[in-house]
């Protein structure tokens, strides 16, 4: 059932405004009100709309977190059961019909936020299911997101003036409070080092706590349904520490990854803060101060934007609290009508940046369409680095190729490295309490790369990932036996349940650990859905307030509810081997990637 405490720490927020009249006899299931998973679901996409929403459009000093007040009149958030039990969520009421529907919270955002303006103009929206109703209906095209975001910005500022002021002032008064409470968070990131395994791990590096992040400064009119102030209390570190092990050997790591748990990695395709937020691909690290290594705040990052080459887009530089990994958010709908449907490679794109010379918003949205397709061409991609080992199946039909690293859509995945895959974990792992949806997660042994020598045309070459897989538990003392020691798989393993209990309400029964549900198992490329990241890394990137305060209230907050899967950003024709990076990125950036020293791509 919903926790009660995690329920009282948000203001609700109610958008009055629909655009739906609603539908009859709608696919799927309505929610069942008995289903905690339903009920939970109900609530995260609550939670994740409200925290949407006042990171686009609440005052900048505003501390309070906000939670969607249920749907507007006429949405509706249906149940679709899979064979295996498992559950898909679907948000039904656009206007587009009742076949149409938005997959996730992100995909919904815009469009909320549209409705939360005083605009009636559809095309100022920027969901995909109101451009594609656009286009469908001869109007206008949709302004690119810059452009849109500040005209609703304009509408909305007017309406929210008496309620600025009363939100700086709450703000101020719990400034204090929050920075003592920060200040207290960063003590408990003294994470203890990996004990070795079979073959020795990278250390573990200091994490330090990044600055909160706010991608727009834009107002809105919603209501606001204030409970009283919740007490402010401090984190405190109550539980024993994880006694650290003796420090193996580091292993060699792949150039370009500068910790295990860091979340940013060269090369990587990632979203950064450029008014709107905008899609880039990671080309240098550099540390901020000299000789001076850390968690990604003590980066400066320098990103190729995305486009197209012929529009000769200049490198950024920017720290890691103007980016998030790229499956945070869904890559819009193309909506130039002309282009839906084909590859990035099919288009004469020099020729529409000819045609747009001189038209500053037109060239913007070549810009913009550009960048989608060139994002969606290199998810569908990969290329391996480091070759490990190559041997034959004994049939002969079949070589097999193990790599250090692969190059995977928007990510790069090594050997050690912890990924999220798809398992029917619920029944894998009944006795055990999982409340937040925790990923399984898979301890990559091997990268493997199976190519058919013989008929090479035929037969593209395969990508899977082998290695045990583990989901985080929280269970009572003593652990079951399938409970694994976090020291013996690795510093991300390790300093992710070190955070979780420490920020456990109940220290005394209670503790978090791993459990083992598949051994030596092997995944498709489908069924990876991308990097684990450490989960407290990550949320102080995306929502450090929010992090913060489930952590006083003794509360893990659940990085996954911000993540998509690599299949949800890609148009899905299949995995495409590319030679190197390079190629991967082709002409969709004006800046060159050049691989580091040691970094083989074969």
């Amino acid at each position: 059932m919903a926790n009660k405490a995690a329920e009282d720490e948000y203001y609700p927020v109610k958008i009055h405004r629909t655009d739906s009249t609603g539908y009859a006899n709608l696919d799927h299931n309505a929610l069942n009100p008995k289903e905690d998973q339903d009920i939970q679901q109900q609530e995260r996409w609550e939670v994740i709309l409200g925290g949407h929403l006042t990171n686009q459009v609440a005052p900048p000093d505003e501390k309070r977190q906000f939670k969607l007040d249920g749907f507007p009149k006429g949405y509706e958030l249906r149940c679709a059961i899979r064979r295996d039990g498992g559950r898909d969520y679907y948000l039904y009421g656009h206007p587009a019909g009742p076949k149409a529907t938005y997959r996730t919270p992100g995909d919904f955002v815009m469009h909320l936020l549209w409705l939360a303006s005083t605009s009636n103009d559809r095309s100022d929206c920027s969901c995909d299911l109101c451009a594609r109703m656009v286009a469908a209906n001869g109007q206008r095209q949709p302004l690119n997101d810059i452009l849109t975001l500040n005209r609703i910005q304009a509408q909305v500022q007017a309406h929210v003036q008496a309620q600025q002021a009363q939100a700086q002032a709450q703000a101020q008064a719990q400034a204090q409070a929050q920075a003592q409470a920060q200040a207290q968070a960063k003590r408990l990131e003294a994470l203890a080092q990996a004990q070795a395994r079979v073959q020795p791990q990278p250390q573990a590096q200091a994490q330090a706590q990044p600055q909160p992040v706010r991608p727009s400064t834009q107002q809105t009119q919603f209501q606001n349904q204030q409970p009283p102030p919740q007490p402010q209390t401090q984190l405190q570190p109550q539980a024993a520490p994880v006694q650290a092990a003796p420090r193996p050997p580091p292993q060699p790591s792949i150039p370009g990854v500068k910790s295990p748990a860091n979340v940013f990695r060269l090369g990587e395709m990632v979203w950064y803060k450029h008014q709107a937020w905008r899609l880039g691909v990671i080309v240098s690290i550099e540390p901020t101060v000299e000789n001076v290594e850390g968690d990604d705040s003590k980066y400066t990052f320098t990103l190729a934007p995305l486009g197209h080459l012929s529009l000769n887009l200049p490198a950024v530089p920017k720290p890691a609290t103007d980016m998030r990994p790229f499956l945070t958010f869904s890559v819009p709908d193309i909506s130039i009508q002309g282009l839906v449907g084909k590859k990035f490679e099919d288009i004469d794109w020099p020729a529409y940046t000819m045609q747009s010379r001189g038209n500053e918003r037109q060239m913007q949205t070549v810009g913009l369409e550009a960048s989608k397709m060139g994002a969606r061409s290199i998810n569908d991609s990969y290329s391996t680095i480091n070759l490990l080992t190559e041997s034959i199946t004994p049939d002969g039909l079949y070589v097999i190729q193990t790599y250090k690293a692969v190059y995977f859509g928007a990510e790069m995945i090594c050997t050690n490295d912890p990924i999220r895959v798809a398992t029917d974990h619920n029944t894998m792992a009944p006795d055990h309490d999982n409340p937040n949806g925790s990923s399984a997660v898979m301890l990559v042994s091997e990268i493997q790369v199976m190519s058919s020598p013989n008929e090479p045309n035929i037969t593209p070459p395969s990508l899977s990932f082998k290695g045990s897989i583990y989901l985080p538990i929280r269970a009572q003392l003593p652990h079951p036996p399938n409970m694994v020691p976090p020291e013996t798989l690795g510093p991300v393993f390790t300093e992710e349940i070190s955070i979780r209990n420490q920020v456990e309400q109940d220290k005394t029964t209670i503790r978090w650990g791993w459990a083992l549900i598949e051994e030596n198992t092997i995944r498709s490329d489908v069924d990876v859905q991308g990097r684990f990241y450490v989960n407290h890394k990550l949320m102080n990137i995306v929502d450090p307030d929010k992090f913060q305060q489930s952590a006083r209230n003794g509360i893990v907050q659940e990085a996954l509810a911000y993540l998509n899967s690599r299949g949800q950003s890609g148009y899905k024709e299949g995995l495409v081997r590319k030679k190197n990076r390079a190629e991967a990125l082709g002409e969709a950036v004006s800046v060159q990637f050049v691989p580091p020293e040691g970094m083989i791509e074969n």
